[in-house]
């Protein structure tokens, strides 16, 4: 009796262990592409501690709000690199992943005139103008899934 009290032990202990160490925590990616034209976006997620990329998403955004695919990862702390028109507009974030992320990032490229008329004030230090428009990268991270998705 004594034996199987302790295999049960031992057996409810590793399956607990099992358990923790297989969950895995999602990093859901909205996107929303505010310019009326299709572009590229390279999405990069590495891990903070050795700088090694875990995953490298390639995706051509249509005109509005659009999710990317990402897959689950292990908890840790990670670093999303969002890179726009080919690299030349960049932003980068820490992501720590003890639970699920939301992921939000808006691009926008439009004229400044049209720029100022739909956010009022724009910096335009914080924008690189491409094709004569000013483009940018927005990104912010979410504990909670936003309630308008």
């Amino acid at each position: 009796m004594r034996i199987i009290k302790q295999f049960m032990y031992v057996l409810t202990v590793t399956t607990g262990l099992i358990a923790c160490s297989i969950a895995k925590q999602s990093a859901h990616v909205i996107v929303n592409n505010e310019s009326n034209e299709q572009i590229s976006m390279q999405l990069v997620i590495s891990d903070q501690e050795n700088g090694k990329t875990k995953e490298e998403i390639n995706y051509s955004l249509k005109p509005g709000l659009q999710h990317v695919p990402v897959r689950k990862f292990p908890k840790g702390s990670y670093a999303i690199q969002v890179n726009a028109n080919n690299g030349s507009i960049c932003k980068k974030y820490p992501l720590a992943l003890d639970t699920d992320r939301w992921i939000m990032v808006t691009y926008m490229q439009d004229d400044s005139l049209r720029l100022q008329k739909k956010y009022g004030y724009i910096d335009t230090s914080e924008l690189k103008k491409i094709n004569g428009k000013y483009a940018g990268l927005n990104l912010y991270v979410e504990n909670r899934r936003p309630p308008n998705l």
